[in-house]
């Protein structure tokens, strides 16, 4: 079972309500993003301790003792860094956004089952109709595969032994999720044909990660928009949909 670190750090946006510290306390459905996040982890048996890495003293106001607090730092990877330095020796971590609304435990634990085989990195990718089933008006980054139509998620699950090689991955999957022409970049030229003409496979692109970093790295086909559905302030009709799916009967608590 392995611990789970919540990033909700950053400061704050232009779209977000004065005095909010960043978008992971906006509230959605009754309650704060990060609230929302660290109630479906709380809900998965799966995940033995959860961390947050955030501003403190609001953290605490909201969390109080239900979970770990840990002080946010500059970027993302050094927030991961920092809550990595509080775990003892573990074979996986669990890395995930504060802002999926549509997270639920049993969504967690879907992931982590999938997570099969021996690879020292997951990353789940999105197919786009499982987006569009539920949320047709919504707009993600999509990449065409000869497997499929995918957009990538904010949920990681790593080997902590290979966060120095994993640090330059991570925040270039993170940055491709809007330009994924970065991503391609970073597997050379050859790669980057084959992915601008859509020929480019789910394989392919792993075995092309081993052999620039070293990492046996998985990605997971998750069918379902919880993993993938963030909140953007670039995408206001994405925030639209999440709100109505939220203040719907029988809305999905956790």
């Amino acid at each position: 079972m392995p611990p789970a670190i919540v990033l909700a750090g950053g400061g704050p946006e232009p779209r977000l309500a004065p005095g909010l510290p960043n978008k992971a306390f906006l509230t959605m459905g009754g309650r704060p993003l990060v609230v929302r996040v660290t109630d479906a982890l709380r809900a998965c048996t799966a995940v033995e301790r959860i961390l947050v890495v955030g501003p403190p003293d609001p953290l605490a106001v909201l969390l109080g003792n239900a979970v770990e607090i840990v002080q946010d730092q500059d970027g993302m990877m050094d927030n991961v860094t920092a809550a990595i330095a509080r775990l003892p020796a573990v074979p996986r971590v669990l890395t995930i956004a504060s802002d999926l609304p549509l997270l639920t435990g049993d969504a967690v634990g879907h992931f982590l089952g999938l997570c099969t085989g021996d690879y020292s990195f997951y990353y789940p990718i999105v197919p786009q109709a499982a987006i569009e089933r539920r949320f047709p008006e919504a707009r993600k980054t999509y990449v065409r595969l000869t497997d499929g139509v995918f957009c990538g998620g904010s949920v990681l699950l790593f080997d902590p032994a290979v966060l120095d090689r994993v640090r330059a991955l991570v925040e270039r999957m993170m940055a491709a999720r809007k330009k994924p022409w970065l991503l391609a970049q970073l597997f050379g030229w050859t790669t980057v044909m084959k992915f601008a003409a859509g020929t480019l496979s789910i394989a392919q692109m792993e075995e092309r990660a081993f052999e620039v970093t070293g990492i046996r790295a998985k990605a997971v086909v998750f069918d379902g928009p919880e993993v993938a559905l963030d909140v953007d302030a670039e995408r206001p009709e994405n925030l639209k949909a999440l709100l109505r799916a939220l203040e719907a009967p029988g809305a999905a608590e956790g």
